[in-house]
């Protein structure tokens, strides 16, 4: 069975928006600018493969966590390759129903832009000196990470590519510009202690709190599949951060609280009847509220 990480099925014309954002792609790769980034963390057997290959051929393909302190983690690391029509199709294909794969448009080289990435691998909470890796390439993850930044971070980190393609949750493309559009005008980034960038708590809680309804979208795939199999997972997304929005606005705080509410509200036949489930829970509580609508 596999896994649910909660996108939708690729767009039918997902190569046509690809090449239409990035360029005409070629089987000769005359293009070396247009590189993927897939993040070997959702397919074992392909990162392997990857990490394998970049042993012998470092010039064709490079993991994102090599020469680094987390180089010991390779085998599952981020990979960066050139992109070409015939291995895009195998990487979609790959990549189906997983948030595994992005396009950067950049005039570095793989290598320089895996020492670009180099300095945003982790980040650092100064008020604990915790660290923890930073996985922006995930897709589901990337655009959290950036309204996480800090304008300066930001800056620093979209310096290094032209253009980011997102494959979004619906299937089609988000594209994330960049500052760099020639070598004379980068500028690397310094590259920190533990491949760190310091952030602020507030920072840190911002980032956590926007995964929450990724968690509890893929949470629901477990507990209640009924839901997950007849609805689209977009669609479900941004209901689900609706109702955390709702929850917030009338105090509802509990994580299980939350889990559980969703769970009930998204079996609702309308809207009016999850407001009315909202508004009994705020007054009388999420356990009273749900035995009342069930």
């Amino acid at each position: 069975m596999s896994m649910y990480y909660g996108v939708d099925p690729h767009h039918p014309d997902l190569i046509g928006l690809i090449e239409t954002a990035a360029g005409k792609l070629s089987d000769e790769r005359v293009r070396p600018d247009v590189i993927a980034m897939i993040d070997g963390c959702f397919d074992d057997d392909l990162a392997l493969r990857f990490w394998k290959h970049s042993r012998q051929y470092e010039q064709v393909i490079v993991p994102l966590y090599a020469h680094s302190c987390l180089s010991g983690l390779e085998e599952c690391a981020p990979f960066l390759l050139y992109l070409t029509r015939s291995n895009l199709l195998g990487f979609l294909k790959q990549s189906a129903g997983k948030p595994m794969l992005s396009i950067l448009q950049s005039p570095l080289s793989l290598a320089g832009l895996q020492r670009h990435f180099a300095a945003f691998l982790q980040i650092r909470t100064p008020s604990d000196g915790l660290c923890m890796p930073l996985r922006f390439a995930d897709t589901m993850c990337s655009e959290k990470v950036l309204a996480m930044f800090d304008d300066g971070q930001r800056a620093a980190f979209c310096s290094g590519f032209s253009a980011w393609h997102l494959i979004n949750r619906e299937g089609t493309l988000t594209t994330i510009a960049g500052t760099c559009v020639d070598l004379a005008s980068y500028t690397p980034p310094v590259v920190a202690e533990a491949n760190a960038i310091d952030i602020t708590d507030k920072q840190y809680a911002r980032l956590i709190d926007s995964g929450e309804a990724e968690y509890i979208l893929c949470n629901l795939d477990e507990m209640a599949p009924h839901i997950t199999t007849v609805h689209k997972a977009s669609i479900l997304y941004r209901v689900i951060v609706e109702l955390l929005a709702g929850m917030d606005r009338r105090g509802i705080k509990n994580d299980l609280e939350r889990r559980n509410l969703i769970r009930g509200a998204l079996q609702m036949p309308d809207k009016f009847e999850v407001l009315a489930l909202l508004d009994a829970a705020q007054k009388h509580g999420v356990e009273a509220a749900l035995q009342r609508f069930a």
